[in-house]
């Protein structure tokens, strides 16, 4: 990249420095080894010249918007528009989170081009396929997410709300589609049709279980799962973003950076494979893949990993699945500042971490920001915790200038050869998990929850040794508790949507309901065998329309498609 004359000079120039340098470095090592590393464990140099770039060609750096987009997806990056502000939403009832997502719209709460823009979360009852009145329900409803199940209660939820003017993530676990049925059921009986709608499914059946443990449908399922509904909203969703592979998860499970990178392109290859055999073309649906990626707090490391996972997924999509389109090759980012380094010891210290963070996802040129309230360590955030997480991304956006200037570290001699040395690990991951025959196979066999695992204990034992600095944890502890008024959730939640639910269940047409369940369960027989007519989906809407619900429907899944422990893969 550098002509010889500048790498003569450089090299003159280091020789100098470096004598400096050590100087200074005896003074406070006094002959003991000196190796710093990333949080990956990749060596840093102390300093970083012209000579650490002269193997990376200029193509692999370019400029925004032009392949392989190392430098972002766009030209402008951030100087018309910067990213929308996505702040995980989810409490108690429908009621007491609509009255937090009006509350943060309020705040300044802005999505794509100052649509409004709502991420929300289900509870752990409707996660685990139970509806309120469930037996197994008890004590998960409301916790964690919102008792959202039903037609009826995405009726209150979204009352009066403009749907097609609107973007919805819905974020829940193994229920990606029954959730989108109960959704599509509704928005039809406001008048909606699916092309009119915008938002999000996660279809996490690939990049949550792989590492949650939590129970799920077995591996090859969740495949042809996460590939029907990629296929159902390709042919009658344009706006909807049909799948996020899930990094943050894959990271707050213990991955490193590399890995993380490693994990969610190899599950991409898996689900873009299976689509492809479903006839789809990767232009058609490539362009509706998001990603949900952790900013950690290695500052530099989480930037480069953010570019190279942009270079991988350019290369493999263009290279392996010969796609054309520029937004097929493009990784669309939500980032979730990490919630593994928010700490219940001294909690307001949260947002100290969780702001450079935002910085770091800003200079890292994504799309969408959330970033959890700084006492997420303990319970659901506040209002007061999720204004001051909103705020930190309207100060980086409004205060700092950084929106002015497409990526402005691009060419930091540093941050390109740090995005090489991420890129270069992750491939050679992804290429051992293609030998493995794929993410699915290397999933059933346990060698990537095994890859985690062990840099999860490396990292445990940085912590319990002080070699990696906690503040508050193993390291300028407190004597005395720091107290914060914390978010309760209503103790009458779970007796409401109790009662709610059994009096749903009660009201509907029990023939309907009994003939749309019926139906549903004779399709999902045939798709598990292989018989695969594309009606799954609208077996659900109509099984929603005639009142069934989320639990309803996920039962019928679990009986017919198998229901497993994602860690050892015996059924639950």
């Amino acid at each position: 990249m550098f002509d010889p004359k500048t790498l003569e000079d450089d090299g003159e120039l280091k020789d100098t420095w470096a004598v400096q340098f050590d100087k200074v470095k005896e003074k406070f090592i006094k002959g003991d080894e000196y190796q710093p590393e990333t949080f990956s464990s990749i060596p840093i140099k102390p300093l970083y010249t012209p000579a650490d770039m002269d193997d990376i060609p200029y193509s692999e750096i370019g400029v925004p918007g032009q392949f392989p987009f190392t430098r972002g997806n766009y030209p402008m990056g951030y100087q018309f528009m910067v990213w929308a502000n996505q702040p995980v939403i989810g409490c108690g009832t429908p009621e007491e989170t609509r009255a937090r997502m009006d509350y943060l719209r309020e705040q300044g709460m802005t999505g794509y081009f100052g649509h409004a823009h709502y991420n929300l979360v289900y509870d752990m009852a409707t996660d685990g396929g139970f509806d309120p009145s469930d037996r197994a329900a008890q004590g998960r409803v409301g916790q964690c997410g919102m008792s959202v199940y039903s037609v009826q209660s995405m009726e209150i939820l979204f009352k009066d709300l403009p749907l097609d003017l609107m973007n919805v993530v819905h974020i829940e676990t193994n229920m990606s589609l029954p959730i989108l049925a109960v959704y599509l059921a509704y928005a039809k009986s406001r008048g909606y049709t699916p092309d009119q709608l915008r938002g999000n499914s996660m279809n996490w059946y690939h990049t949550l279980d792989v590492v949650s443990g939590l129970a799920t449908f077995p591996p090859e399922m969740c495949d042809k799962l996460a590939a029907e509904l990629i296929w159902y909203c390709t042919k009658n969703m344009p706006r909807w973003n049909t799948t996020n592979l899930f990094g943050y998860g894959i990271e707050e499970a213990g991955a490193n950076a590399y890995e993380e990178v490693a994990v969610i392109v190899a599950a991409g290859m898996s689900i873009t494979r299976r689509c492809i055999d479903l006839g789809l073309d990767p232009d058609d649906f490539l362009p509706r893949f998001g990603f949900q990626i952790a900013q950690g707090n290695d500052f530099f490391e989480e930037i480069a990993k953010i570019r190279a996972l942009r270079k991988i997924w350019a290369k493999t999509n263009r290279n392996i699945f010969r796609a054309k389109k520029p937004q097929s090759m493009q990784v669309r980012i939500h980032t979730h500042t990490s919630g593994a380094m928010l700490t219940a010891q001294q909690p307001l210290v949260n947002l100290i971490r969780t702001s450079i963070q935002g910085l770091g996802a800003a200079l890292s040129g994504v799309q969408a920001m959330e970033i959890p309230g700084y006492d997420e360590a303990l319970a659901i955030p506040s209002e007061d915790a999720a204004r001051l997480a909103l705020r930190i991304q309207q100060v980086v956006a409004e205060e700092t200038n950084v929106d002015k200037v497409t990526d402005p570290l691009g060419g930091s001699y540093y941050v390109e050869s740090l995005t090489a040395e991420v890129e270069e690990r992750a491939m050679a991951l992804i290429e051992k998990i293609e030998e493995k025959g794929g993410f699915v196979k290397a999933w059933e066999s346990g060698y990537i929850r095994s890859v985690i695992e062990v840099s999860a204990r490396k990292w445990k034992e940085k912590v319990n040794s002080g070699k990696q600095t906690v503040i508050g944890v193993n390291k300028y502890q407190m004597d005395e508790e720091q107290k914060i008024p914390l978010y309760q959730i209503n103790p009458e939640t779970e007796r409401i949507q109790k009662e709610r639910d059994i009096v749903y269940k009660k009201e509907r047409d029990p023939k309907s309901h009994e003939m749309a369940m019926k139906a549903l369960e004779e399709t999902l027989s045939r798709f598990k065998d292989g018989d695969n007519d594309h009606s799954l989906i609208p077996s659900m809407i109509e099984a929603a329309r005639c009142g069934a619900t989320n639990g309803d429907m996920a039962t019928l899944m679990k009986k017919r498609l198998g229901w497993v422990n994602s860690a050892v893969l015996v059924p639950c």
